[in-house]
């Protein structure tokens, strides 16, 4: 028998949604399908009605979870007419990222925060590039590398144990700093 055609929406973002809650507090390990229908309040078959695995839901909540956080930086960012106001509005926002990632990576093997980690600084790159168009940039370099050069930077420079000990001024200083060294 043929399967029916997913539906976006309904159930399947409930499993979806549901499945992300559950992956970030016990792991993707001791996460099972049978747990996540429970919460859902379905059936085995209903799970495989929209997903062929549990693979593929978590690629689904990955998938997901990028959106989400893509949508926020990119509202918050897009105001960002000047470096300055990209430092005062990126910083909290990416600490308080952060800080949530935080609370859930004890509970993810460090392969998949590795990766959601990687993915979180590709979608910024794209986010900080078409803010970029908007400064006044003498840096010749296209665009996407400045973009990379900037993310990567600032997010090495945000994990440093130097750096938290700053206070909240100092730190967009040094950002500030960072920017103009890398666009100029």
């Amino acid at each position: 028998m043929a399967r029916k055609a997913v539906l976006t929406g309904g159930k399947r973002d409930e499993i979806t949604d549901t499945a992300m809650k559950l992956f970030f507090e016990n792991g993707y390990e001791a996460t099972s399908v049978r747990m996540i229908m429970n919460e859902v309040g379905g059936e085995i078959g209903m799970f495989y009605h929209y997903f062929r695995s549990k693979e593929m839901l978590f690629d689904r909540v990955v998938q997901k979870f990028f959106q989400n956080y893509g949508e926020k930086f990119k509202a918050l960012l897009s105001e960002c007419e000047k470096k300055e106001d990209f430092t005062e509005t990126f910083l909290p926002i990416y600490e308080k990222s952060m800080e949530e990632f935080g609370q859930i990576q004890g509970n993810i093997h460090w392969t998949i925060q590795i990766a959601l980690h990687e993915g979180t600084l590709r979608m910024l790159r794209q986010t900080v590039g078409a803010v970029m168009a908007k400064w006044d940039i003498k840096n010749s370099e296209p665009a996407e590398i400045l973009a990379g050069q900037l993310i990567y930077g600032i997010s090495a420079t945000l994990h440093s144990a130097e750096f938290t000990k700053k206070s909240e001024e100092e730190k967009k200083k040094s950002i500030l700093e960072y920017i103009n060294r890398v666009l100029d």
